[in-house]
């Protein structure tokens, strides 16, 4: 009796701490829930792979992946599926050693050190990074395949770390030849706006749209020529050009392509993405419906500048599948009347290249690394064009 009633009053003295002590357990319980479900999700969402393409962008193989201080690593397997299926592979565990049989060849790699041996020959590769030993198997960086693949198959090799895509194409051929009878190549960039007057879009961090294309445009120009491959500004400096003189560059020079390079805006905050458009008077109408009806004179310009619009077509597919390669969101083209491009009497192209209106096109557009690449892009584009050009010039000239 006095146990129970102890009892009973114990249990009755303390009823909101009884109350808090299940409350505890009730929200400790659903953290260890919460916090169990975000490792599962996380670990899902970060399952890394490496894709392989080709210069079209097409899947080769998609191969699972290990991370290892934040560098990427593929197994044996993945080796095999890009290099050779009938590769065949031993591996010394005491010593660490990888050698790999494929065409006649042997490569030997040691773990944990970046030399790599090629027999016959004893041709001697140092990787960027070193394989490793992941999970007690041998595993090679992807500089395995960035340095080597060039050596065993007829290809060049280029590597997007932030998507992870490993781009094979056809060595030497972006390698443009001079057309017969015909004068060097002129490429013409126009990076638009410029000027305290014109500055174009401009992000919420303050980077201007005049800026951002005057700097891929510099670029574009230093790489290619490294490539032999004549670029005319329209601008060098921020300055403000009208509409005749950017022409007059173009003229002057004796341009055979133009690019206009742009940046976007847009209300919404959720707009982003690389576009492509050309000028094309039958394409979607882009003039505004207070403007009325484009005056004749423009109209037969704009229809002069179509003459061109197989060969914009053209560059507008390599410059497509280049920037595809760096971007999650497809690269879209669309034709358009454009008075932009009036009067440019050349294939001609204008590449906006994401809204500043848009945190991770912005984000992307401050970084220097990504505008690098971008101008890399662009410049593989000309060469894409250039090359399909000078391939189909002798066939013209004999059909006439």
């Amino acid at each position: 009796m006095m146990t129970r009633q102890k009892t009973n009053f114990v249990y009755i003295e303390n009823p909101q701490e009884a109350r808090v002590n299940r409350r505890s357990v009730t929200v400790y319980a659903l953290f260890l829930g919460i916090l169990a479900w975000s490792i599962a999700l996380k670990g899902i969402a970060q399952e890394p792979y490496v894709r392989f393409i080709d210069v079209d962008g097409k899947i080769i193989a998609e191969v699972p992946a290990q991370l290892k201080d934040e560098k990427v690593y593929l197994s044996v397997d993945a080796v095999k599926q890009v290099f050779d299926p009938a590769m065949t592979d031993q591996y010394n565990y005491p010593r660490k050693r990888l050698t790999l049989r494929t065409k006649n060849k042997q490569i030997r790699l040691q773990m944990g050190k970046p030399t790599v041996t090629i027999d016959p020959g004893g041709k001697i590769v140092t990787l960027s990074t070193p394989p490793m030993i992941i999970a007690q198997q041998p595993m090679v960086p992807v500089s395995f395949f960035t340095q080597l693949l060039p050596i065993f198959n007829d290809v060049e090799v280029i590597y997007n770390p932030s998507l992870r895509r490993v781009q094979m194409r056809p060595k030497g051929a972006l390698i443009p030849t001079e057309i017969a009878g015909s004068q060097n190549w002129a490429i013409i960039i126009d990076p638009g706006h410029g000027g305290a007057d014109d500055r174009g879009c401009e992000g919420n961090t303050g980077l201007l749209e005049k800026d951002v294309v005057l700097a891929l445009a510099k670029q574009i120009q230093q790489i290619s020529k490294q490539k032999e491959i004549q670029v005319y500004l329209t601008r060098r400096r921020d300055s403000k050009k009208t509409h005749f003189e950017r022409i007059q560059v173009a003229n002057r020079n004796q341009g055979k392509l133009f690019l206009s390079l742009h940046c976007n805006a847009s209300f919404s905050p959720h707009e982003k993405g690389v576009k492509i458009y050309l000028n094309n008077p039958k394409g979607e109408f882009r003039f505004p419906r207070t403007v009325g009806q484009v005056p004749a004179g423009q109209r037969l310009k704009i229809l002069a500048q179509a003459n061109f619009l197989k060969q914009s077509r053209d560059f507008a597919f390599a410059l497509q599948a280049e920037l595809n390669f760096l971007t999650e969101i497809p690269v879209t083209i669309t034709e358009m009347p454009l008075v932009t491009l009036s009067e440019i009497y050349m294939p001609a192209v204008v590449l906006e290249l994401g809204y500043l209106s848009n945190v991770e096109d912005l984000e992307k557009l401050s970084n220097p690394e990504y505008i690098a690449s971008v101008a890399q892009a662009a410049t593989r584009a000309i060469q894409r064009y250039v090359s399909s050009v000078n391939q189909s010039a002798p066939a013209e000239v004999s059909e006439q």
